[in-house]
């Protein structure tokens, strides 16, 4: 389906982290396709603006595996680069097992990522965002929660904090 839109698709690493599957998907995305849709056999263009989303993954353990440090994205870049894939580029996630489910921990990335992007020109190529949890009041609360503005799913920043780290990354890119 992502072959067919005409517009950039964001494609997230699976849950196990892989990388490799990953570049199979985007590559499955950017090249032509033909499908059933419903009572029609559909055939695409191909969409050459898919991209990556880095949103980390969890081990057979349950553990949370980063991949949005500086490592991780250089390893990336050239396996993408290998791949011979249309626009490189990446969205990072800072939230989910990247940030180990903690909202909080997502200032703190977002300035590792900024920091890499200044100090590293093959960093800065491929990665063109991020992507940030956010809500009005910080935290999230179960369903039958009564705080008006609070998640109810993933923990969030709330507005205040995501207003400061809006200025905070304008200030430094």
């Amino acid at each position: 389906m992502s072959s067919w839109v005409d517009v950039p698709v964001g494609v997230k690493n699976p849950m196990f982290g892989s990388m490799s599957v990953l570049l199979n998907s985007i590559y499955a995305a950017q090249i032509p396709n033909e499908f059933k849709y419903g009572k029609y056999q559909v055939k695409t263009a191909g969409n050459a603006y898919a991209h990556a989303v880095l949103r980390g993954g969890v081990d057979s353990f349950g553990n949370n595996i980063p991949n949005y440090h500086y490592e991780d994205v250089i390893k990336f870049y050239d396996m993408y680069k290998q791949q011979n894939l249309k626009n490189p580029a990446v969205i990072i996630d800072v939230n989910h097992s990247n940030s180990n489910k903690n909202p909080f921990e997502q200032i703190r990335i977002v300035k590792e990522i900024i920091s890499n992007m200044n100090s590293c020109d093959k960093f800065k190529e491929l990665v063109k965002g991020f992507m940030v949890e956010s809500y009005i009041e910080d935290g999230n609360q179960s369903l039958d929660g009564s705080v008006y503005g609070k998640s109810i799913t993933d923990g969030c920043l709330g507005w205040d904090k995501t207003r400061k780290l809006i200025f905070d990354v304008a200030e430094h890119l």
